[in-house]
């Protein structure tokens, strides 16, 4: 039975894992949008790594890395890396990050972004195992460079964020024979959130995820945090597909926050094949903090 489901899952994981997603994608938001280098501070390092499904064997696994900087006239300049492996699969894409702040007249700021580069796509079949020993001439090894360009947008304004983007704005194919119909498809990300403050120490930060490919089904994360002194946070999120999360973050002082993510199905009869998540997150601002042009809200009366 549990050979059943797994037959069942690898299928959907396949379609799903088009582009890496991340639990803690606060702490590497440039690998999807290219609003965000310079936006978080002069000089921010940022290095995710997820591992979903860690009890079977070439489970999918994701490894981001982004760094970005801000400089003179309002511009922020960045590179981010992203790499995706599933079963067979292997993809890296690389870009540039470009960003330019505008500063709004109602205390507001809004950055635009745009991205540049390309995704390395790699899969050998040879591992596929055929019903018949003869050769099949379409199991063959596949690797391409497709290059692609991104744009994105980030509103802030007295405690509140607002983020839309299109990492890869091309439908590529990943190869020319008619037989294949891997893509790099369109996806399109729009988030938000919210920093409250409900006492002199505590805040909740509720944030929202959506995000939409091109022919796949629509992904929302809705999640909230409860921090302490902006060092110590805790939170909790929900996920379409039945993906239940459970989030810590902690500021360790110099500059350096580091953040953990364990995933689990909410669904009885996924959680049973115990299919759980986790994922690692660590970001250094080695640089000045970014300034707070915006207060935080308060909730207190």
């Amino acid at each position: 039975m549990i050979l059943r489901f797994l037959f069942i899952l690898f299928p959907l994981a396949l379609f799903c894992q088009q582009d890496g997603y991340l639990s803690l994608y606060n702490f590497n938001m440039n690998l999807i949008n290219p609003a965000y280098a310079g936006a978080e501070g002069s000089h921010v390092f940022s290095l995710t790594s997820r591992n979903q499904w860690n009890t079977i064997e070439d489970s999918p696994k994701t490894t981001g890395l982004s760094y970005s900087i801000s400089r003179s006239n309002n511009v922020g300049l960045g590179i981010s890396i992203i790499s995706d492996k599933i079963f067979i699969e292997n993809q890296t894409m690389l870009t540039i990050d470009f960003s330019y702040k505008l500063t709004l007249s109602n205390d507001g700021v809004i950055f635009l972004g745009i991205k540049g580069g390309g995704n390395s796509y790699n899969a050998d079949s040879t591992p596929l195992l055929g019903f018949s020993e003869i050769p099949d001439p379409a199991q063959k090894s596949l690797s391409r460079f497709n290059p692609n360009m991104g744009v994105g947008f980030l509103f802030r304004m007295r405690g509140f964020w607002f983020s839309g983007s299109i990492p890869r704005m091309f439908n590529t194919k990943r190869d020319e024979d008619i037989e294949i119909q891997s893509r790099d498809r369109i996806h399109v990300y729009l988030a938000g959130g919210a920093q409250l403050k409900i006492s002199e120490d505590f805040s909740i930060i509720p944030n929202l995820m959506y995000r939409k490919g091109k022919g796949l089904p629509n992904s929302i994360d809705f999640g909230s945090w409860v921090s302490y002194l902006n060092k110590f946070d805790l939170g909790i999120s929900f996920r379409s597909g039945s993906i239940f999360s459970f989030l810590a973050s902690v500021d360790l002082g110099e500059n350096i926050s580091v953040g953990y993510a364990y995933d689990t199905y909410r669904n009885g009869t996924l959680s049973g094949l115990n299919l759980k998540g986790h994922e690692l997150a660590i970001r250094f601002n080695l640089g000045e903090a970014p300034e707070k042009n915006v207060e935080q809200v308060s909730t207190e009366e």
